[in-house]
């Protein structure tokens, strides 16, 4: 059979939803991607706006084959998702398509710094042993593992706040700066970031990426309920003497469950660790879902969390329900920029 890697066109992404969806529900059984009334496409997995895509057509034309590639500064991580249809995943199909991808990602090594060591990486699920025996095959590893929880509370749980401490519901018409700041600091410490000493290196990429995603609401502004990301009265601030220290930032609906909230993003700076604040702020969150009825809440993280996530969330009864894995090959031997161990945190 005959197939063409071509350009998505704005026709092209109800096909890329059914593809999606073709192929979680032969792994997983559920569907992780939609159409939403905006009609734009919402994934499991985030697609990066700024990210270049592909799709494969088979002889008829339809789409079987989805690939995106993205390579932000510092240029030394070049980052692909790969899907093809249950129906047409023949090993030259997918092979070619992470040739293709290679290639493409080889050609930009020119962009990296002297001397730093590039990688390309991908996340695929741990049920997917075709691609992932490929994967192999091609001089990919695993690198990390991203475990999936989940949890069915029965009751609220008690918001037992640090001393000093407040927590509150987050204004997304004023926050963000505060936030984003504090997330950009506590994420640095997690694994294969590049700690605050090289990040200012992405600031360009961000602004560019915001724009791609259509992300420009000026302070004040008035900001839309959005269900599957940030939502209002989901996402909560903690503060100490004034200041921001962390936050969690929550979703009211998921694109695989509807009828299931998630627990996002949760970020606390470091001299407030180890004090409760996270605690205080799964808890404030878990606490508001239960008021809203929503009975399934899920999250994720790293497996190997250096900031302790992954034994977090159980204590609060999430278990897990799905593992999914980081595959990394080297395109360039180098210095490595990354955090990859605790060792290499700048403390």
């Amino acid at each position: 059979m005959e197939f063409a890697l071509d350009q998505p066109s704005s026709s092209d992404v109800t096909a890329i939803a059914d593809l999606i969806n073709a192929h979680s529900l032969a792994l997983v059984g559920t569907r992780r991607a939609l159409i939403d009334e905006d009609g734009d496409l919402r994934t499991t997995r985030y697609i990066p706006g700024a990210a270049e895509q592909m799709v494969v057509r088979n002889a008829s034309g339809r789409v079987v084959g989805h690939v995106w590639r993205i390579n932000r500064p510092p240029h030394v991580v070049v980052e692909i998702g790969l899907i093809v249809h249950p129906d047409c995943r023949a090993t030259a199909v997918v092979d070619a398509l992470l040739a293709h991808v290679e290639a493409q990602a080889g050609a930009s090594l020119s962009l990296a710094p002297e001397g730093a060591r590039v990688v390309l990486q991908t996340t695929v699920l741990a049920d997917d042993h075709v691609l992932i025996a490929l994967l192999h095959g091609r001089g990919f590893r695993q690198v990390r593992e991203w475990v999936h929880f989940e949890t069915l509370p029965a009751e609220a749980p008690v918001v037992d706040l640090p001393q000093g401490v407040t927590i509150r519901e987050m204004d997304q018409r004023f926050d963000w700066p505060a936030v984003g700041a504090v997330m950009d600091e506590a994420f640095a410490d997690h694994w294969g970031e590049m700690g605050p000493h090289v990040r200012t290196l992405l600031e360009e990429d961000k602004a560019d990426e915001a724009i791609a995603d259509g992300a420009e609401d000026e302070e004040g502004e008035e900001v839309g309920d959005d269900l599957y990301s940030n939502s209002l009265g989901l996402c909560f601030v903690a503060e100490a003497d004034g200041q921001v220290i962390g936050s969690c930032l929550c979703n009211a609906r998921t694109v695989e469950w509807p009828a299931s909230g998630k627990l996002g993003s949760l970020s606390v700076l470091r001299p407030y660790r180890r004090l409760g604040v996270g605690r205080a702020l799964t808890a404030t969150a878990l606490a508001e879902f239960h008021r809203r009825g929503i009975q399934r809440i899920i999250t994720d993280t790293d497996n190997a969390s250096f900031t302790g996530a992954n034994r977090l969330y159980p204590r609060f009864g999430f278990r897990p329900y799905r593992y999914e894995h980081v595959y990394e090959k080297e395109l360039r031997a180098g210095v490595e920029w990354r955090v990859l161990s605790p060792s290499d945190l700048r403390l």
